[in-house]
């Protein structure tokens, strides 16, 4: 039964790992593209509106994403599997609507005109979240289809940048593409499941709705936090910059966060043979998750100083020209990801012994410090600012949890 339970766990960590090398392959061919074609302004505003956009996704997808799973694992027949997604699937679409609804007259009496379209357009993007079969998928340990329709709709999207986008005036449709080549591949997928397994067709009632959203309340708060610390910085830079630094900045903002992913990789590689040890000896677990540790400080130390030392080649490589402004924010991020590996050993030590109170309790505390260094700190310095909060951040989150576990084993 372990066997087995190690081979469900390394065929789908090599498939997630496969859905992220996507993501991470074609952020590097669809970035260039957006920069060099749309101009720093407008390449600011899409990515400007795309955050905004991923924010408002943790209310659609309402924390289904992490309990989503389990119920699907334990349903113990099609028909219960069908009530599950048909329930799951009509609380997002209707949150997705909802928010929509609520969003576009505040857009249109309150936006700027230059944005509106371009924020109205990525709405789409709230609709995929709201069908996006991952839940399902990793209750059935099938993550796979997952990787094969993240594959397509990265590829349809960029075919589609690639032939659409030609100018400035095409700004708007980048976040639309972005969300329709996703959504015709999950609207594909789902057609196929229900044709093969068959469509509940009982009407989902305001009842049924209203339990969904009781029962995953705690878990959609406990999954607000990170989602903000991660998307929430382009936002706080657009109210203190104009539209040309936000996009200078965006640039290597986006370069750094493909770079930021090796400290996720390292853990999700770790975290299973790890919890197995934890169990067994102690010894051999601190022996291994060290080892992981060190080698994870010297890949992303030498990451840092590689971003350094060609900063500016790596940024006129994306921008097709050289920007002072984007090399110099790019140097300060450069060693992000090296200041999240430190915290490697806490988040480990944190999963295995399950203390979800805790990492809970230390993400909504580096939240707020982030939230608040980034305001003052763009306020006075604007984009250099920002930056150099995003690095206390690292440092903070680090302090915030290794504080927390000695508190807490004391």
């Amino acid at each position: 039964m372990l066997s087995w339970s190690k081979s469900i766990f390394s065929k789908n960590f090599i498939n997630l790992s496969l859905n992220q090398g996507v993501n991470i392959f074609a952020t590097i061919i669809y970035t260039p593209i957006l920069f060099q074609r749309l101009g720093d302004a407008n390449f600011g505003l899409i990515n400007l509106a795309f955050s905004i956009i991923i924010i408002l996704s943790i209310i659609v997808s309402y924390g289904y994403n992490l309990n989503g799973p389990i119920q699907i694992t334990e349903s113990n027949n099609f028909k219960a599997q069908n009530f599950i997604i048909r329930d799951i699937l009509s609380l997002r679409i209707f949150n997705a609507v909802t928010i929509f609804l609520i969003c576009l007259p505040l857009i249109i009496l309150f936006g700027k005109a230059d944005f509106n379209r371009i924020l109205i357009l990525s709405f789409i993007i709230l609709l995929n979240e709201a069908l996006n079969p991952l839940f399902y998928l990793q209750g059935k340990n099938k993550i796979f289809p997952q990787a094969i329709i993240n594959f397509f709709s990265k590829s349809i999207y960029i075919i589609l940048l690639y032939f659409f986008i030609l100018g400035i005036n095409d700004a708007y449709l980048a976040n639309f593409f972005y969300g329709l080549s996703a959504l015709i591949c999950v609207l594909i997928f789902w057609l196929n499941y229900f044709v093969r397994n068959g469509f509940s067709n009982s009407i989902v009632s305001l009842k049924n709705i209203k339990f969904r959203l009781k029962e995953n309340f705690t878990l959609f708060l406990s999954s607000t936090s990170t989602h903000i610390s991660l998307n929430s910085s382009l936002i706080i830079l657009s109210f203190f910059t104009n539209n040309i630094e936000l996009g200078r900045f965006t640039l290597s903002y986006k370069i750094a966060f493909i770079t930021r992913m090796i400290p996720v990789f390292f853990i999700q590689s770790a975290l299973q043979k790890a919890s197995n040890l934890s169990k067994q000896s102690t010894l051999d677990f601190n022996k291994y998750v060290s080892k992981h540790f060190y080698n994870g400080l010297i890949i992303t130390f030498s990451l840092g100083v590689f971003l350094i030392t060609f900063s500016e080649m790596i940024i006129q490589v994306f921008a097709h020209e050289k920007i002072k402004y984007s090399s110099e924010i790019l140097c300060l991020l450069s060693f992000i990801p090296f200041l999240a590996m430190l915290n490697f050993k806490n988040v480990i030590y944190i999963l295995v012994n399950d203390y979800n109170s805790l990492l809970n309790k230390a993400t909504f505390i580096s939240l707020v410090f982030m939230l608040i260094s980034s305001l003052i700190l763009t306020h006075f310095y604007s984009g250099y600012g920002l930056a150099i909060a995003l690095i206390l951040t690292e440092f903070f989150s680090f302090f915030i949890h290794s504080y927390l576990i000695f508190k807490n084993d004391k």
